[in-house]
C-alpha cells in the first residue's frame, strides 16, 4: 500500500558563528562587502544577518530583503530565513534581481492605472527574433545590412542565439539602439549597426504586439529608469527597505549592480556576499569584477570582512582546490584564497579510465559502494560534469547499475518532448477536424500517433495492427493499403473498435478526439472559435480522453527505468498545460490555433514553474552552474577532457558581445585577454565542481586514441617529477551489483585452484539463492543441466513430408532450416512479397502478352501495402520488368518447341519414408513427350554454373517427375531450369537448366538425396553450417556458430 505524507517543515536551529562571521554581523557599515571561499559561511551569513536585524536593530522582515542570482538559491535562502524568523511576511523576504526589479514595475504600474507588465519568456524572443529576420529575407532592401560573412546563418537558431546575447548585452550596459549604431561604426563592426536596427524593430514589435512585456534582460535596466525617472517611486522603494542582502554577488550583472545603486540611500544597510573565484553566471553577463570596480566607488571605500574558516570543506579538498584557484586571476588581491579548511581529513581521488563506458561504470560502482558500503544516502551523492555531452551515457549506466537519478533538467523546447509531440499532433487534428470534418489524417501522423508514448504500441504491435486492418478490407472485397487503413481508423470509432486485440492504441487515440472534437466547439457563424475555447481546455479534454494520467503516475510511483521515462513524460505534459495557461493569461482573445502556432514555433527551451516530479533520495547528475551554491558528502567530477574541460573557445566571436563589454567596461580588447577570460571562466567552473564535496572528491578523465584528460587533473593530483611512468589507469574492478556478485561468486565455485575460495563462494551462493536472488541457484545453471537424451523428430516408420525448396535449404544448413521451419522467418520483405505477387499473376493469366501482365500488376499493387514513394515505385518497376522477361522467355520457349503443359501445378511423389510434396511454377513437354520444370526466380542472385549440375531443387522436380508426380502426362524428365526474372537475370532470357536425369553418370543421385534428406529431417541433431548464406540468415542471433548468436 502506498503512504503519502507531508513533507515535515524546515527547520534550521541557530549554527554556531566563528569569529570572522560575528565581525559581519556587528558591522553598521553603510555598505559592506564581505568575502569568503567556498564553504565558509556566506550564505549563513547572509539568513544570520536578517534575523540580527530583525531582533536586535528592530528591524520589520518587510524592511529586509536577501537577492540571489537563481530562483532556486532564492528559494532555499527563503525558506531558511522563514524558519529563523519563525514569522511571516507580506513581501517575499528572497528573491532573484530579476523578481524584485519586476515587483517594482508590476508595483509602478498598478498605482498608475498601467495594465500588469509580464515578462518575455526566451522562447517567445527566439520567435520575434525568427520572424523579424525571415521578414528582411523576404523584403532585402528594407531590412538591416548583414556582412557577407554571416549572411548564411541568418535563418539558423544559433545565430538567434548569438544575437539575442548580443542584445541582452547592449540593454544590460544601458546601450539603446543609437548609441550601439555609433559603438558598430566607432570600432569597425558591422554586426552592430544591423544589430542596432533590428533592436529598435524588436522593440516596437514586442510593444505593439506583446504591449506591456519585458525582455528579461531590459527588466533591470527598466526598474532603475523607472527609479530615477519617478521621484516618487524612488522614495516609496527607499522609504521600505532598511536592509538588501546580497547572497552571491560575484554573480552581479552591471544592470543589477546599477539598480543597488539607484536604490541606495543613507537609511539602507546594503551587504555584498561574494567569492569571485566561484562566478559561474558569467555566460550570462555576470562580472565578478564589479565587487571591485572603480564604477562603483561607495562600495571600493566600504570595509571588507574576509571569511577565513572553510567550514565544509575537508583538509585535502581544501589543499586540492587552492592549487586549482593558482590558475584563476586574482580579484581584489585574492584576499578570499587565505582561508583555513574547516576540518582534517577528507579524501580526493583521481582516475583514469581507458574508455567512456568505463568511466561511467566506474563512477556507477563508486557511488553504490558508498551507498552499501559506507551507509552513504544517495541524496549526498552528485555527479557534474562540464557539459551535456557526457550526460546521456552517465544516465544510462548510472540506471542501469541501479543507481537512482534525479528527473534531469530539460534543454529541449516543450514542442520536442517526446510526450509532448503527439500531444500536438492530437491538437492539431483536433483543430483541423472542427474546422473541416472532412480534413483525412496522413499515414505518417497515424504512424508516428500510434508508435507514440501517447499510443503505447511498438513496431511490431503496428505490425499486426495492419494486419488486421488489412484481413478486414480484403474480406469486405477492398484494396486500400495498410497505410489508407491506418489513417482512415484514426478518429473512427467503429474502425477502432474493429481492429481486434491489436487495437488498443487506436481506440485510445480515438477516445481522445472524440473528447477534443467535443472541447473544440465552432462559433455559430462559424469564424473561430466559440466563448470558453481556449487551447488550455482542448488540451485538456484530449488528454483526459486518453486516460494515461493514472497509468503514468503508478509507473512513475513503482520507480525504475519505466518510472523514471514516466516522470519525465509526466513533467512535460504539465510543462506544455503550464505554457498554455501562461498563453491564455498573456492573450485571453487568442484561440487554440494560435497557441499551437506558437509552441510549434519555439525552437529554444524554457522556463517553468509547472510542478516536477519529486526527487527525495537521488543522485543529482548536473552541471557546475546548477551545482553552486549547494553541497554532498560525496561528489563525482566526470568527463575532464582536454578540450571540453576547460573548453577555450571563444564566447560570443560572431557578433562580438564580449568585444561589446569589452568596450563597454574598458576591459583589454586583444584576443590575449579575451582567452584568459575565457580560461579563467573555466577554471572557475572547475573550481566550483570541486569544492561541492564536504568529504570525498572523484574526478575521472578517459586516456584512449581519441580522447585526452585535461590538465586539471595535473592541479588536483600533480604527477611526481621524477615519475618513469605517467598516470596509471584505474582498475574498475567488479561491479557491486546483483548480477555481478553472482557471476564472480559462480566463477570462484569452479575455480579449480583453490578449495577454500570453492567452499567459500559455495556458501554465499546458497545464501542469495535461499533468498531469491536470480542466477545463484545451481539448479538453473545451464552448465549443469543434464544433456537432453537425443530423440528423433520423427519415429523410424513415421513419414516425412520434404519439399523441393526445402531439399536445397536443408542441404545449405540444417539448422537454419530447422529454425525458419519452427517460426524463425520472421515478416517477409517488400521484394518477397513482390515476388509472390507476379507468380501469382503468372499463374492466372498464363502465357498473355506483357502488357496485361504489367495491368494486373498494377490493379493488385495496393494490395501490398507498401508506403508511397520512390521506393514503392522502384518495386514496381522492377515487377513490370519481371512481367517483361517471362514474356520474353514464352515466346522464345514456343520458338524453340516447347510448349507448356501447366502452371502452378501440385506435384506428390513417394521415396520410401520421404513424401515429396510441392508445386511447380511452371510444366513444360518437348515433341519426345519428356516434360521439364521450370522454376521462377524473383530474386538479385542466381547460382554458378557448377552448382547446376546437382542442384538440389532442381534434382527434387525431376525425381518428382520419375517418380510419377505427372504420370499423365508423362514420367521421363528431360532436365529442369531455373528462370532469371528478377536482377540476376541478363539482358536477355535466363534460363539455368540442368541435365536430364537419364543423361547423368547417376541417374540415382536425386531420388537418394530425397531420401537421406528426409531422414535428417528427422533426426535428433541439426548442424550449424557457416558459410556465404549466413550473411542473410534470419535466425542468425540463434546460431552458435555465429557471434551474435553466442548467448545459446
Amino acid at each position: 500500500m502506498l503512504t503519502l505524507r507531508r513533507a515535515p517543515a524546515l527547520v534550521v536551529e541557530a549554527p554556531p558563528l566563528d569569529a570572522d562571521q560575528r565581525a559581519a554581523l556587528a558591522s553598521d557599515a553603510p555598505i559592506l562587502r564581505v568575502l569568503g571561499g567556498p564553504g565558509t559561511g556566506k550564505s549563513t551569513v547572509a539568513v544570520e544577518l536578517v534575523l540580527d536585524r530583525v531582533d536586535r536593530v528592530g528591524r520589520t522582515p518587510d524592511q529586509c530583503l536577501v537577492l540571489a542570482p537563481t530562483r532556486l538559491a532564492a528559494a532555499a535562502l527563503r525558506e531558511r530565513v522563514t524558519a529563523r524568523l519563525a514569522r511571516t511576511a507580506t513581501e517575499p523576504l528572497a528573491r532573484t534581481h530579476q523578481a524584485f526589479g519586476f515587483a517594482l514595475l508590476r508595483r509602478e504600474a498598478a498605482l498608475r492605472g498601467e495594465p500588469a507588465p509580464r515578462l518575455l519568456s526566451g522562447p517567445e524572443q527566439d520567435v520575434v527574433l525568427r520572424e523579424l529576420l525571415a521578414g528582411h529575407a523576404t523584403c532585402a532592401p528594407s531590412g538591416p545590412v548583414w556582412p557577407e560573412r554571416v549572411q548564411a546563418a541568418l535563418p539558423t537558431r544559433g545565430f538567434r542565439a548569438e544575437l539575442r546575447d548580443l542584445l541582452m548585452r547592449a540593454v544590460e550596459h544601458g546601450v539603446d539602439a543609437p548609441r550601439l549604431r555609433e559603438l558598430g561604426v566607432a570600432h569597425a563592426w558591422p554586426e552592430w549597426v544591423a544589430a542596432a536596427a533590428l533592436l529598435d524593430e524588436y522593440d516596437e514589435v514586442t510593444a505593439l504586439s506583446r504591449p506591456g512585456a519585458y525582455d528579461p534582460a531590459w527588466i533591470l535596466t527598466a526598474a532603475a529608469d523607472r527609479l530615477e525617472e519617478d521621484p516618487e517611486a524612488l522614495a516609496r522603494v527607499r522609504d521600505q527597505l532598511r536592509l538588501v542582502v546580497v547572497d552571491d554577488a560575484h554573480e552581479l550583472t552591471w544592470a543589477a549592480a546599477r539598480l543597488l545603486r539607484v536604490i541606495n540611500h543613507p537609511g539602507l544597510e546594503l551587504v555584498l556576499l561574494g567569492d569571485p573565484d566561484c562566478a559561474v553566471q558569467t555566460f550570462r553577463g555576470a562580472d565578478p569584477r564589479l565587487l571591485f570596480s572603480s564604477a562603483w566607488p561607495e562600495l571600493v571605500e566600504s570595509p571588507t570582512v574576509v571569511l577565513g574558516t572553510a567550514h565544509r570543506i575537508p583538509e585535502a579538498i581544501h589543499t586540492a582546490a587552492a592549487r586549482v584557484t593558482e590558475r584563476i586571476g586574482a580579484l581584489g588581491g585574492g584576499r578570499t584564497r587565505r582561508t583555513r579548511p574547516g576540518r582534517p581529513g577528507g579524501q580526493v581521488q583521481v582516475a583514469q579510465l581507458r574508455a567512456v563506458a568505463q568511466e561511467a561504470a566506474y563512477v556507477a560502482d563508486t557511488l553504490r559502494r558508498a551507498h552499501l558500503v559506507d551507509g552513504m544516502p544517495w541524496r549526498e551523492m552528485a555527479v557534474i560534469v562540464r557539459g551535456r555531452g557526457r550526460t546521456g551515457t552517465l544516465r544510462r549506466v548510472l540506471t542501469a547499475a541501479g543507481v537512482p537519478l534525479a528527473p534531469g533538467d530539460t534543454q529541449l523546447p516543450v514542442r520536442e518532448e517526446l510526450a509532448v509531440r503527439p500531444l500536438l499532433v492530437l491538437l492539431d487534428l483536433t483543430l483541423r477536424l472542427a474546422a473541416d470534418p472532412a480534413t483525412r489524417v496522413t499515414p505518417a501522423e497515424a504512424v508516428d500517433l500510434v508508435l507514440s508514448p501517447l499510443g503505447g504500441a511498438d513496431p511490431v504491435g503496428l505490425r499486426r495492427l495492419r494486419r488486421a486492418l488489412r484481413r478486414q478490407e480484403l474480406d469486405a472485397g477492398g484494396g486500400r493499403t495498410s497505410d489508407e487503413l491506418l489513417a482512415g481508423a484514426i478518429g473512427d470509432p467503429v474502425a477502432a473498435e474493429h481492429a481486434g486485440p491489436d487495437g488498443d492504441p487506436l481506440r485510445r487515440i480515438t477516445r481522445a478526439l472524440q473528447a477534443g472534437l467535443a472541447a473544440a466547439r465552432r462559433a455559430p457563424d462559424g469564424r473561430g472559435w466559440a466563448p470558453g475555447v481556449s487551447a488550455e481546455a482542448v488540451l485538456w479534454a484530449v488528454w483526459s480522453g486518453l486516460g494515461l494520467a493514472a497509468t503514468w503516475r503508478r509507473d512513475a510511483l513503482r520507480g525504475g527505468q519505466r518510472g523514471a521515462r514516466a516522470d519525465r513524460d509526466l513533467d512535460a505534459v504539465l510543462a506544455l498545460f503550464d505554457a498554455a495557461a501562461r498563453y491564455a493569461d498573456r492573450l485571453p482573445a487568442a484561440g487554440p490555433s494560435a497557441f499551437l502556432d506558437h509552441v510549434r514555433g519555439e525552437e529554444v527551451a524554457g522556463d517553468t514553474l509547472a510542478r516536477r516530479a519529486p526527487s527525495t533520495d537521488t543522485v543529482a547528475l548536473l552541471t557546475p552552474a546548477a551545482a553552486a551554491g549547494r553541497q554532498w558528502r560525496l561528489v563525482c567530477v566526470a568527463g575532464v577532457q582536454e578540450g571540453v574541460w576547460p573548453d577555450l573557445r571563444l564566447r560570443g566571436s560572431l557578433l562580438g558581445s564580449e568585444q561589446l563589454v569589452d568596450v563597454l567596461t574598458d576591459r583589454d580588447p586583444s584576443v590575449r585577454a579575451a582567452q584568459a577570460a575565457v580560461r579563467y571562466d573555466e577554471t572557475r567552473l572547475f573550481h566550483v565542481a570541486v569544492t561541492r564535496a564536504s568529504e570525498r572528491l572523484l574526478v575521472t578523465a578517459v586516456r584512449s586514441e581519441q580522447e585526452q584528460p585535461s590538465v586539471y587533473l595535473d592541479l588536483l593530483d600533480p604527477i611526481p617529477p621524477d615519475a618513469d611512468e605517467g598516470r596509471p589507469f584505474a582498475d574498475p574492478g567488479r561491479a557491486l551489483t546483483l548480477p555481478g556478485l553472482v557471476g564472480a561468486l559462480r566463477r570462484d565455485a569452479a575455480s579449480p585452484d583453490d578449495p577454500l575460495v570453492r567452499a567459500r563462494a559455495g556458501r554465499e551462493l546458497a545464501r542469495l539463492a535461499a533468498a531469491g536472488v536470480p542466477g545463484a541457484d545451481p539448479a538453473g545453471w545451464w552448465s549443469l543441466i543434464p544433456a537432453p537424451q537425443p530423440r528423433p523428430r520423427r519415429g523410424e516408420d513415421a513419414p516425412v513430408r520434404v519439399s523441393p525448396s526445402k531439399v536445397e535449404q536443408f542441404g545449405t544448413c540444417e539448422l537454419q532450416w530447422l529454425l525458419r521451419a519452427h517460426g524463425g522467418d520472421g515478416v517477409k520483405s517488400p521484394s518477397a512479397t513482390i515476388g509472390t505477387l507476379v507468380h501469382d499473376v503468372a499463374a492466372e493469366l498464363g502465357d498473355v502478352d506483357a502488357e496485361a501482365l504489367i495491368a494486373e500488376i498494377d490493379r493488385r499493387w495496393p494490395q501490398l501495402g507498401l508506403p508511397p514513394g520512390w521506393v514503392a515505385e522502384r518495386k514496381r518497376a522492377d515487377a513490370h520488368a519481371m512481367a517483361r522477361r517471362l514474356t520474353a522467355y514464352v515466346h522464345s520457349r514456343q520458338a524453340a518447341g516447347w510448349r507448356v503443359v501447366g502452371v502452378e501445378l501440385d506435384a506428390a511423389a513417394d521415396f520410401g519414408r520421404a513424401e515429396l510434396r510441392g508445386r511447380v511454377d511452371r510444366l513444360e513437354q518437348d515433341d519426345a513427350g519428356r516434360l521439364r520444370a521450370i522454376d521462377y526466380k524473383t530474386g538479385s542472385s542466381k547460382p554458378g554454373k557448377d552448382d547446376l549440375v546437382r542442384h538440389p531443387q532442381l534434382g527434387a522436380y525431376q525425381a518428382a517427375v520419375a517418380g510419377g508426380a505427372f504420370a499423365d502426362l508423362g514420367i521421363e524428365p528431360a532436365g529442369a531450369a531455373l528462370l532469371q526474372l528478377g536482377r540476376a537475370a541478363n539482358v536477355g532470357v535466363t534460363l539455368q537448366g540442368q541435365v536430364a536425369l537419364g543423361d547423368d553418370p547417376d541417374p540415382e543421385w536425386a531420388a537418394r538425396m530425397i531420401v537421406e534428406t528426409a531422414d535428417g529431417m528427422a533426426g535428433a541433431r541439426f548442424a550449424a553450417t557457416p558459410g556465404q548464406h549466413c550473411r542473410m540468415c534470419p535466425v542468425a542471433t540463434s546460431c552458435p556458430a555465429r557471434a551474435e548468436g553466442g548467448v545459446i
